[in-house]
C-alpha cells in the first residue's frame, strides 16, 4: 500500500501530501495565484511557463493565446504546479470567456489530488464553473463534452474520497474506453482512480490506473504526465521499481518543474539508489530557489513559502542519510535550522521538519555543533524529543555512555502534547518511542551488553515497521532500525540470526550499505570469506565518499 504522506507538505495544512514546483500552499485554492511581478521591468500577471513537460490538447477557442494557456495549464497540472495551473486556465478564460474547456480546466485544476482533499465549500464554488462550461459546450467536440459532463459528477460529494470522486472516475473510464489512444484522457482517468485510493489509503482500482498509464507510456514513452503518475501508481501498488526506466529520464524532460525533478527520488529510494534520491532533491531545491525569486518571495523565509520545498529538503536529507553523505545531509539540514521560527510555536510540520535536521546533525555533525543547537522548548515537544535524540546520537559517537543514557531518559512526550499532529498523533508518538529505543540500544552496546541492545532495537524496529508505514516519503525514521537489531545479534555472538534479520532489512531498504556491512561481518564470523568480501564491496559501492564502516554500536 502506498505510503500516505509526503511530510514536506504538512498534514496540518492538508490531509495528505503533494509536491509542486512554483506554488504556495495548495489550500485554499485560488483562481489566480501567480508570482509577484518584478517591478523593473513590469511583467504580465500570468505567463506561459516553459520546461514543465508535456500535456494539453486542442480545444475550441477563438483565440490562439487561450489555447496556449490551456495547454500550459495541462502541463503545469501534470507537474503538480497546482496554483500555476489554475492561474493559466483562468487566464485562458479571461482571453476567451466563451471557451468551455478553459472553464473546465480551471475547475478541474482546483479539485482534489492524490495528496489532498478539498472542502465542501470549495466544491460548491467549482460546480457552477463546470455547469457554465456545459452551457457553453454546444459546439465542442464529443470528447470535450464528455469531459465536462464527467467533471460535473465530481463536485457532488467529491472532495477526494467521496461518492463524487468515484462517479467522476467511472465517467472518465468510459471516456478512456471510448478514446483508447488518447493519452490525456488516460492520465486524467488514472489520476481520478488514484485520488480516492490514496486519500482512503487503499489499493482499490490501482490496477486499472497502472494499466492506463502503461498504455499511455507505450504510446508515448516521454509523456511526463504519464511518467509522473506512473511513479506514484507503482509506489502505491507496492512495485515502485517498475518505474525506474522512466524515473531515470523524467528530470531531463521537465527541467523547470521542481516536483518532476524531485519525483524520480521516490523510485530511486525504493530501489536503493539513495545517492540519486539525494541528487534529485538537491536539484529540485535549487529550482525552488529560482521559483521563489521569480515570485518575489525574498528573505530567509521566502523559499519556505513554496508548498513543496520542505518536502524536497526532507526527502533529500533522507537520501543523504542512507547514502552516507554527511556533508549533503548537513547542508540541507542547515537550511532547516537557519529557517526563521514558525509563526505557530507548536506547529506540527515545523517540528517534523526540525526532526529531520536533528537526525542529520546527530549522525554527522561535530558533537560541539550538536550541543550548541538551541533547545526548541516545551511548546515544540516532538522537536524537543528529536533534539535530545540528536544529542544522544552524538554522545554515542563519542562513546559517552552517561550522556546517551541521560538523553534517552528525557525522551518522552505524552500523546496529549502532540495535538498539533491531529490524526497522525499515534505515528508521531511512535517516532518518539523509536528515538528512545534507539538510544537505549546505543547505550547498551557501549556498555558491552549487546543482548540488552538487541531487545531495545527489536522493540524499536517493531514499532517502526508497524506504526510508521504511513510516514514514508521517505521513511519517517531515518534508517531501518532492524539493521541495528541485526548488528546487536552479531555482537552477541549469533551470526545466523544476525544474517536473517539483515536479509529481512534489505527487503525494506534495498542495498542499504550499512545493512550490507552487517551481512559482511556475519559472513566473516561464519568463515565465509568470499561472501564477506562481496557484501563489503556492495556496501562500499553504495556509499558516498571514503568508506569507514561505523562500529557495531552505531550500525
Amino acid at each position: 500500500m502506498r505510503a500516505v504522506l509526503i511530510l514536506g507538505l504538512a498534514f496540518f495544512v492538508i490531509p495528505s501530501f503533494v509536491v509542486a514546483s512554483s506554488e504556495t500552499a495548495p489550500l485554499p485554492p485560488s483562481p489566480i495565484c501567480g508570482g509577484v511581478a518584478d517591478p523593473t521591468p513590469a511583467k504580465p500577471a500570468v505567463e506561459i511557463l516553459a520546461g514543465y513537460g508535456t500535456g494539453g490538447f486542442d480545444i475550441q477557442t477563438r483565440t490562439p493565446r487561450a489555447q496556449a494557456f490551456f495547454t500550459n495549464g495541462m502541463q503545469l497540472a501534470h507537474a503538480f504546479a497546482h496554483k500555476a495551473a489554475t492561474n493559466a486556465f483562468a487566464e485562458a478564460v479571461k482571453l476567451d470567456p466563451d471557451c468551455a474547456m478553459c472553464l473546465w480546466g480551471e475547475a478541474w485544476s482546483r479539485g482534489p489530488t492524490i495528496n489532498y482533499t478539498i472542502e465542501r465549500q470549495d466544491q460548491a464554488e467549482l460546480r457552477p464553473l463546470v455547469d457554465k462550461a456545459a452551457r457553453l459546450a454546444g459546439s465542442a467536440s464529443p470528447r470535450d463534452r464528455m469531459l465536462i459532463a464527467a467533471l460535473q459528477k465530481r463536485y457532488v460529494d467529491g472532495g477526494g474520497k467521496g461518492r463524487g470522486d468515484y462517479a467522476f472516475a467511472r465517467a472518465m473510464d468510459e471516456i478512456a474506453r471510448a478514446y483508447p489512444d488518447d493519452n490525456e484522457v488516460a492520465i486524467i482517468t488514472a489520476d481520478a482512480w488514484m485520488i480516492p485510493a490514496s486519500n482512503k489509503e487503499t489499493q482499490e482500482n490501482l490496477p486499472r490506473a497502472v494499466e492506463l498509464l502503461e498504455g499511455a507510456l507505450k504510446r508515448q514513452p516521454n509523456d511526463t504526465g504519464a511518467i509522473h503518475f506512473y511513479i506514484h501508481a507503482t509506489e502505491m501498488s507496492g512495485f515502485g521499481g517498475r518505474a525506474e526506466p522512466y524515473a531515470d529520464k523524467l528530470a531531463t524532460l521537465a527541467p523547470s518543474a521542481s516536483h518532476l525533478v524531485h519525483m524520480p527520488s521516490h523510485t530511486f529510494y525504493l530501489v536503493g539508489r539513495y545517492g540519486d534520491a539525494l541528487s534529485a532533491n538537491q536539484q529540485a531545491a535549487k529550482l525552488d530557489g529560482a521559483n521563489a525569486q521569480r515570485q518575489g518571495l525574498t528573505g530567509p523565509d521566502g523559499i519556505w513559502k513554496l508548498t513543496y520545498h520542505a518536502h524536497n529538503v526532507q526527502f533529500g536529507i533522507g537520501g543523504a542519510m542512507m547514502d552516507g553523505d554527511g556533508p549533503g545531509a548537513l547542508a540541507l539540514a542547515k537550511t532547516v535550522l537557519d529557517r526563521p521560527p514558525s509563526t505557530e510555536p507548536d506547529g506540527g510540520f515545523a517540528q517534523y521538519l526540525l526532526g529531520s535536521a536533528y537526525f542529520a546533525y546527530g549522525r554527522y555533525a561535530d558533537r560541539a555543533q550538536v550541543l550548541a543547537l538551541p533547545d526548541p522548548g516545551v511548546k515544540q515537544p516532538y522537536a524537543r524529543a528529536m533534539w535530545r535524540y540528536a544529542r544522544g546520537e552524538a554522545a554515542a559517537r563519542a562513546g559517552d555512555l552517561a550522556a546517551v543514557r541521560a538523553e534517552a531518559a528525557q525522551i518522552a512526550v505524552p500523546s496529549a502534547d502532540l495535538k498539533a499532529f491531529d490524526y497522525l498523533r499515534p505515528q508521531i508518538g511512535a517516532m518518539v518511542s523509536v528515538a528512545r529505543g534507539v538510544l537505549t540500544g546505543r547505550a547498551a552496546m557501549l556498555e558491552g551488553k549487546p543482548q540488552d541492545a538487541a531487545m531495545a532495537y527489536r522493540d524499536a524496529a517493531l514499532i517502526q515497521e508497524k506504526t510508521l508505514v504511513r510516514l514514508s516519503d521517505p521513511p519517517a525514521w531515518w534508517y531501518p532500525v532492524r539493521r541495528s537489531y541485526a548488528a546487536a545479534l552479531l555482537a552477541a555472538g549469533d551470526p545466523v540470526r544476525a544474517t536473517a534479520e539483515a536479509e529481512t532489512t534489505l527487503k525494506r531498504a534495498p542495498k542499504d550499505p550499512l545493512t550490507l556491512v552487517v551481512l559482511s561481518r556475519a559472513a566473516a564470523a561464519q568463515d565465509r570469506k568470499a561472501e564477506a568480501d562481496q557484501r563489503m564491496a556492495q556496501a562500499k559501492a553504495g556509499w558516498t565518499g571514503a568508506f569507514v564502516a561505523p562500529p557495531a554500536g552505531l550500525l
